[in-house]
């Protein structure tokens, strides 16, 4: 027998909700901490990515006698349909949002009814007293606010001294928690005290949040100067299984090795897959094209958004995609009409427009190094400033001695960064610019950039 609960939203209510989240989206940034970076404006995804893999070559680098630490990867069982209506209420008067908004929330979450099918077959509708509903606009922004109340507490228990975040640098911001949605890490001393007290954290906010900890799914890291006998108390205390290091944290790896061929092997091999799976002996030359852009090559661009991914995967890459669009298998060789070189000229002057790899990667660590330059209030550039660039701009910083695998990678955009790098003036004041030419003339375009760049690159401003 299967159960499969089903929640539809009608198109008025879609639209209702919708208004709703647009209106709620004005003041995340207000009321939700650093520690979050999903959903909310100005913040994305790879913040989280690089303050995270910067705390992690931290404690890889912990000397012997130095505290040590430990990070605890978090998993939350079914955590959108667990959500206690009661909690969110409550968080959103602590967040002293207006009576009549609150009400308006709770009736779009208590709008809900669900039916049942059972073995292909309708029961009645019955009504839920908790969880958000999936597809709803509102619910992301919703979940947002419930694991406020967690990141809160966290803090709270930091300030009072009870918990102690990791400090990836001297003179960068404390780090105790970071959130994804329901991906949740935690840093901390690594004692038998402080785990307790981490423990204490997430037993008093499941029953009031209605969250549940996957202790069997959740597991905890440590910096490298805690013996194995330590590691095993912690693990204990938490009820969570210890490893060397998390292999991945929001889908990309947390350590870079000395090999980083290593990091992208599963990369090459997931594009292989795809590739593989598709039939291109009955795929014209346009579905193949149409494939290589939207699904393989798209692949790529979370990993090139913060890694400089090695010249020989890239190649290996390129190689697997020019095979399945000239249709070559296995040993039999088939003629290349054109260059290779030629296909990722833009169409209108005689390629197929497919990006040229070594230059998208390098078009989008100089955006994620114009993205420091412009929110130095984030949390990944704080932690940049203080481990690597201390008294200078990060658009002058240096690699420096030892840094992270994201460091060098982000650092390798530079000398491409300066070469776009403008100063506009107007209004009596000099700012920053990106020039290139698909910038219109009266906003100050100045030297054109090779025909990748202008191709991959989308406005650094935005």
């Amino acid at each position: 027998m299967e159960f499969r609960p089903i929640s539809l939203c009608n198109v008025l209510y879609k639209l209702v909700s919708k208004v709703l989240a647009n209106r709620l989206k004005e003041v995340l940034d207000k009321v939700i901490g650093c520690a979050q970076s999903t959903f909310v404006p100005g913040r994305i995804i790879t913040n989280n990515i690089m303050a995270a893999f910067e705390c992690f070559h931290s404690m890889k680098r912990k000397k012997e006698r130095r505290k040590g630490f430990a990070a605890a990867k978090i998993d939350m069982a079914k955590a959108y349909d667990r959500v206690e209506w009661r909690f969110l209420e409550g968080i959103m008067g602590k967040m002293e949002f207006e009576t009549r908004w609150i009400s308006l929330m709770m009736m779009c979450v208590k709008s809900v009814e669900y039916l049942v099918l059972v073995n292909r077959h309708l029961s009645e509708a019955f009504l839920p007293e908790r969880g958000l509903r999936q597809g709803d606009p509102l619910s992301p922004y919703l979940f947002l606010l419930c694991a406020e109340g967690l990141s809160s507490y966290t803090d709270k228990e930091v300030a009072e001294g009870r918990i102690h975040g990791l400090q990836p640098a001297r003179g960068a911001p404390v780090v105790s928690h970071m959130f994804f949605a329901d991906d949740s890490i935690f840093f901390f001393r690594a004692t038998t005290q402080e785990s307790l007290q981490l423990k204490r954290i997430l037993h008093d906010y499941e029953p009031e949040s209605g969250q549940l900890v996957n202790f069997q799914k959740s597991e905890v890291s440590f910096s490298k100067n805690i013996k194995p006998h330590g590691r095993l108390l912690v693990g204990g205390v938490l009820g969570m299984k210890t490893v060397e290091m998390h292999d991945k944290y929001l889908g990309l790896a947390t350590e870079a090795g000395r090999s980083k061929k290593e990091l992208f092997v599963e990369l090459k091999d997931r594009i292989w897959k795809k590739l593989k799976g598709w039939k291109e002996k009955t795929m014209s030359a346009a579905a193949r094209e149409v494939m290589i852009k939207s699904v393989a090559q798209a692949q790529l661009t979370y990993v090139m958004s913060v890694f400089r991914i090695p010249e020989g995967i890239i190649e290996e890459i390129n190689n697997l995609m020019l095979n399945f669009w000239w249709d070559q298998r296995g040993s039999e060789r088939r003629a290349h009409w054109v260059k290779n070189e030629e296909l990722v000229l833009p169409k209108e002057e005689g390629g197929l427009g497919f990006r040229d790899l070594r230059g998208f990667n390098t078009a989008l660590l100089a955006k994620q190094l114009w993205r420091l330059h412009k929110r130095p209030t984030s949390l990944a550039a704080r932690i940049m400033k203080a481990k690597y660039h201390k008294k200078e701009s990060v658009l002058e910083a240096v690699c420096g001695h030892n840094p992270s695998f994201i460091w060098r990678s982000i650092t390798s955009a530079q000398d491409f960064f300066h070469s776009g790098l403008r100063w506009r003036i107007g209004n009596g004041t000099e700012v920053r610019i990106w020039g290139d030419k698909w910038i219109p003339m009266e906003q100050g375009w100045f030297v054109p950039s090779p025909p990748w760049v202008c191709q991959w690159i989308p406005m650094l401003e935005s």
